[in-house]
């Protein structure tokens, strides 16, 4: 049988943490972090803000998960293309053009315009470098000039026939 002796408990062990001046139901905001929270009592309560030990915020911009993104520099390089002649078997070549990417040109759009103005495969090999099957050293100047305009005739090497 319980006594109502038994049932009353010392309350000394508890903190209050009640704030006399907040109104209740209180607003609980949370920030970015799962550490932080922020409580608001209703109209001009206090704002209390509670942190665990050695929890510090992060200055990196992050999205969902995963680790925060750093910001990388562009590397500048020189805006250069190259045109040079690889012989394949016997007597056919290919033409390779490097360094139309450095004039912020789409690659895929390059070697599908390529392939219908010569009509012959045209594939994307590397980050920058476009592989057209055939001997078009001579035409393919001035189909890069005319399509886009800011390639200018300083900016294109023509190598001439180099072995792969």
């Amino acid at each position: 049988m319980a006594t109502t002796e038994n049932a009353e408990v010392s309350t000394d062990h508890k903190i209050n943490r009640c704030d006399p001046n907040a109104k209740y139901p209180l607003k609980v905001l949370y920030c970015g972090g799962t550490a932080h929270k922020q409580e608001t009592g209703g109209g001009g309560g206090s704002a209390g803000e509670v942190t665990l030990a050695g929890e510090e915020e992060e200055k990196k911009k992050q999205k969902r998960g995963g680790r925060g993104q750093i910001k990388q520099k562009k590397k500048t390089v020189p805006q250069k293309a190259t045109i040079a002649k690889i012989p394949r078997a016997k007597k056919k070549y290919v033409t390779r053009v490097c360094g139309l990417a450095t004039f912020d040109i789409d690659l895929k759009e390059a070697q599908r315009f390529f392939a219908q103005k010569f009509s012959c495969g045209v594939s994307v090999t590397a980050e920058d470098e476009i592989i057209i099957q055939g001997d078009f050293t001579d035409d393919i100047i001035e189909v890069i000039q005319e399509k886009w305009p800011e390639v200018d005739d300083d900016s294109i090497d023509d190598l001439g026939e180099v072995k792969k």
